[in-house]
């Protein structure tokens, strides 16, 4: 962390607000960022399309009051971290609860603290929108990202979703964010 309290970027990374002109280059970043889920679901799974995601994508930064992050390297998308505050069963925002929706970063950026910015940066933007919590959901497969949110204080609650949009099962995690 800096000393103004906002995370340190990786040296040669830009991250900044993101915006619907972001939106294909995230897409980009889904689908490598899926494609590699491909390494623990040995073939039985098959990869949304780019235009499926990219069309939820813009129907939801338009009606679920949803916001992101995008890290970029020589003005190319190099990861991304989108949240949105948290529903209840009947469509309502959930109290001081928000939702990590995506933490993708491109594989040849694995390592670079390219992830943990973007997190931090989310966090702290939770933080000064109100929130208190977060949750996120991530397949149960998924190693590395499992290993990286227990890395960073998040904790299993125990719920599985186990017929998710993805295919995939889910895991929910839940984070008390921590105050500045």
């Amino acid at each position: 962390m800096s000393t103004d309290d906002s995370p340190a970027v990786p040296p040669d990374f830009l991250v900044r607000g993101g915006n619907r002109s972001d939106l294909g280059g995230m897409a980009d970043n889904l689908m490598e960022g899926f494609a590699s889920y491909r390494t623990w679901t040995r073939g039985e799974w098959e990869l949304p399309a780019r235009a499926e995601m990219l069309l939820g994508m813009m129907q939801r930064f338009t009606k679920d009051g949803s916001w992101c992050f995008v890290g970029f390297l020589d003005q190319v998308p190099a990861g991304h971290v989108t949240a949105r505050p948290e529903l209840d069963d009947d469509s309502a925002p959930v109290p001081g609860l928000s939702r990590i929706t995506h933490l993708f970063v491109r594989r040849e950026h694995w390592g670079t603290g390219l992830a943990v910015t973007l997190h931090e940066t989310m966090l702290a933007s939770m933080r000064e929108r109100g929130y208190d919590s977060a949750v996120l959901w991530t397949p149960v497969g998924a190693a590395r990202a499992r290993a990286f949110y227990a890395r960073h204080g998040w904790q299993e609650t125990g719920a599985l979703e186990p017929e998710s949009d993805l295919g995939l099962e889910l895991l929910e995690y839940r984070l008390a964010i921590p105050a500045a």
